[in-house]
């Protein structure tokens, strides 16, 4: 799907650049020696490494009916210091109330 894609983009862009770089899709996963950094789609989120930075893109994906159990996994069970969520606007009022749920 266009969200396994996205992940491959992102690895072969990282890649490309010359950083090591894993890939964990549901139909594909790349593990590279030294990997610094991890592409992955949602199902996939290593919730069990702890991460400087962790980027979410699709935050939209919270309301959807088929997806968005795997995207509020990721969100709140990532181990990150930081956590980038991007995505539409519509997904900024579903991003607050978590966050202000969650007390961040």
């Amino acid at each position: 799907g266009p969200l396994r894609l996205l992940a491959l983009e992102l690895y072969e862009k990282m890649t490309a650049q010359g950083v090591y770089t894993n890939l964990s899709t549901g139909q594909e996963r790349r593990e590279v020696p030294f990997a610094t950094h991890r592409a992955a789609t949602v199902e996939m989120a290593d919730l069990d490494t702890d991460y400087e930075v962790v980027v979410l893109d699709e935050a939209q994906m919270l309301a959807d009916d088929g997806r968005g159990h795997a995207y509020a996994r990721a969100l709140l069970g990532t181990r990150a210091a930081t956590v980038h969520a991007c995505g539409g606007a519509e997904a900024e009022g579903m991003l607050r109330k978590i966050a202000a749920d969650c007390g961040d």
